[in-house]
């Protein structure tokens, strides 16, 4: 908002549209340029906002870029709006609209069950894991180490996981589904090898792409291009292999005009897309996905659905998912295992698993 206090500035920041009408699914560039002399310092910050909702998404900390990308997360109507910090402590602003179309595409349909003699690729055996917690609060360093020395130092158990077992098959596409702190993570974690459990057993056959937690594996002081080589070198992947299917991550990401942009300026769901892109240009053995489709927006989490099904459909990748969304749970999954608090209550089909867990709470 201009302050009406101030002298009318000489300079306005103009927002040009690079296209005034897309298709759903493509990006709108908002180029934000200066009209007239402007002073030195200037900062900019955008946000959007869906004609006849609220205020949609905005930067955080206004920076010195003039370019700014624009994902439509769903068809409609949209204003972005630019704002200009001066240095003067006036914040001046300018805003355009933009019409996204819808595309017409054919519903996704939950992959077919697995044949009962197909190969198990992930075998959990009564598989617990437990952490010992401090049973007191320490404010320092020196307090932990006085009460370790004088035998002080108590601990409580706690089980994250309490004998689960389950087996997957290859090709399957296996969800699990759980309240907040039942223990998901953690089980995707020892299928992983990230963490090991502490009673049981659990084998895994064949290589492993995984997207626990969201940034994992990216340095977000590089650009967007320097982490795609980091990223894919910490998958297993070769240079050679990277420098082949490049075109193609940054193609499935939709992200090709912030290849040079350090990852610190994308938002969650632009991390995600890359990520994403990464870790299913190639078909690996079994993909882990961890909540990661939720940060997306409507068109990611589409595309993302919609590849998982080809990966599954393949026949040769396993697919393992966390969600707290259950309806994606019902359109993606073959089987279910639900674990509460640790334990498992119930392991079988999709649309009997995920019925009893929405009767939960009723």
């Amino acid at each position: 908002m201009t302050d009406s206090k101030a002298a009318m500035p000489s300079w306005l920041p103009v927002a040009t549209l690079t296209q005034s009408e897309i298709s759903f699914g493509e990006h709108t560039f908002l180029d934000v340029e200066i009209a007239g002399d402007a002073p030195r310092h200037v900062l900019y910050s955008y946000y959007w906002s869906i004609e006849g909702g609220g205020l949609g998404d905005k930067t955080g900390t206004p920076k010195d870029q003039t370019r700014f990308g624009f994902i439509p997360p769903c068809p409609g109507t949209f204003i972005i709006t630019v704002e200009a910090h001066g240095s003067d402590g006036v914040v001046r602003n300018t805003s355009a609209w933009v019409k996204v179309n819808a595309v017409d595409e054919a519903p996704l349909a939950r992959p077919e069950s697995i044949a009962d003699d197909a190969d198990e690729v992930i075998s959990v055996d009564d598989v617990s894991m437990i952490f010992n917690i401090a049973s007191e609060q320490f404010n320092s360093l020196k307090e932990y180490f006085i009460a370790l020395a004088r035998h002080e130092l108590k601990f409580k158990e706690f089980r994250a996981l309490n004998h689960v077992s389950f087996s997957v098959k290859r090709g399957e596409a296996f969800g699990l589904v759980g309240t907040n702190g039942s223990g998901k993570s953690t089980m995707l974690k020892i299928i992983a090898g990230v963490l090991e459990a502490s009673e049981g057993t659990c084998r895994v056959t064949g290589t492993i792409a995984p997207l626990i937690e969201l940034g994992a594996g990216f340095d977000m002081e590089l650009t967007a291009k320097e982490n795609i080589y980091l990223n894919g070198s910490l998958l297993g992947y070769r240079k050679e292999f990277i420098d082949e299917h490049f075109d193609d991550i940054v193609e499935f990401a939709e992200l090709q005009s912030f290849m040079d942009m350090p990852l610190k300026n994308y938002s969650s769901g632009m991390v995600a897309r890359i990520a994403f892109a990464i870790a299913t240009i190639t078909e690996p053995d079994i993909l882990i996905v961890d909540e990661t489709l939720s940060v997306g927006d409507y068109l990611f989490q589409q595309k993302c659905e919609r590849r998982i099904q080809e990966l599954v459909q393949s026949g040769n990748v396993t697919v393992l998912l966390v969600s707290h969304s259950i309806e994606l749970v019902e359109r993606i999954c073959n089987r279910v295992c639900w674990i509460e608090k640790g334990q498992m209550r119930m392991v079988g089909p999709t649309d009997e698993i995920c019925e009893e867990y929405k009767s939960l709470g009723k």
